[in-house]
């Protein structure tokens, strides 16, 4: 019997793993679209640098900020992962939480496999296409509460790099000083996966009920965090959450149902 991995650090992707697909993409993505226009008028610096990364990176020069808000309207409906579109939507979102009318959705069992992985000891970091901003902005505001402190590391494609990249994976786990081979990164897309795989890292697909069938050829996968944890056949240096991972996926399977009412 070959000995299980042991893991040192989580990193999560967030929309399709941690997170509902449908949630952000009916509630937050809206929103934000809405009020681009309106952001873009305000001319702070930060916006301001924000325009002029549009503009280079949309071949834009000259345009007017009426024209670059129209193309970053444009980023939302092609869920553009632009860095200039994820910072401004950051704070966007950043303003709708402070004042009540956004919620971020997690899953059921993502602030258990946290609050486990915290008492074994595994650090659990994320790595999005959001900025680092809407990253922890988004677990400050969940509908199970402030999930934040639970998290150690935030990565975006501006401190890490491009998600299908090896790079970017062998860069976070230079950031976060772990061997790739004690880093366990878990995501809904394959392209991502095979990245991490490539960069040395373990790995395991996540298969929401709300995602669409996907092959995970190679990659190991499971329904939620603490089956993926169980499929991907892992351990931490404290082998009590090996023990007690089929008791969480048990409980989560039996919260599932709760999962429909939170979209």
């Amino acid at each position: 019997m070959s000995r299980q991995p042991t893991i040192d650090a989580v990193v999560l992707d967030i929309e399709g793993t941690t997170s509902s697909l449908r949630h952000l993409r009916d509630r937050h993505f809206p929103y934000s679209r809405a009020r681009i226009a309106e952001f873009t008028r305000r001319g702070t610096p930060e916006i301001r640098s924000l325009l002029d990364e549009t503009a280079r990176m949309a071949g834009q020069p000259g345009a007017t900020d009426a024209e670059l808000a129209a193309t970053l309207q444009r980023w939302v409906d092609e869920d553009a992962k632009t860095p200039p579109l994820k910072a401004l939507q950051g704070m966007i979102w950043a303003e709708a939480y402070a004042a009540g009318e956004l919620m971020a959705h997690v899953y059921t069992d993502v602030p258990v496999a946290l609050r486990m992985w915290r008492d074994e000891g595994v650090r659990v970091h994320t790595f999005s296409s959001g900025s680092v901003q809407a990253q922890r902005d988004w677990f400050r505001h969940t509908d199970h509460g402030d999930l934040l402190p639970l998290l150690a590391r935030c990565f975006d494609t501006r401190n890490a790099g491009p998600k299908a990249d090896p790079d970017s994976y062998s860069a976070i786990g230079r950031a976060i000083e772990v061997p790739p081979s004690r880093i366990l990164f878990a995501s809904d897309r394959p392209a991502e996966l095979d990245a991490a795989r490539r960069a040395g890292m373990r790995t395991v697909g996540l298969q929401r009920p709300e995602n669409p069938p996907t092959d995970f050829g190679e990659h190991p996968w499971g329904r939620d965090l603490a089956d993926a944890w169980a499929a991907a056949g892992c351990r931490s240096s404290d082998s009590l959450f090996c023990k007690r991972s089929d008791v969480v996926a048990e409980a989560t399977r039996r919260l599932s149902s709760l999962n429909a009412k939170e979209l």
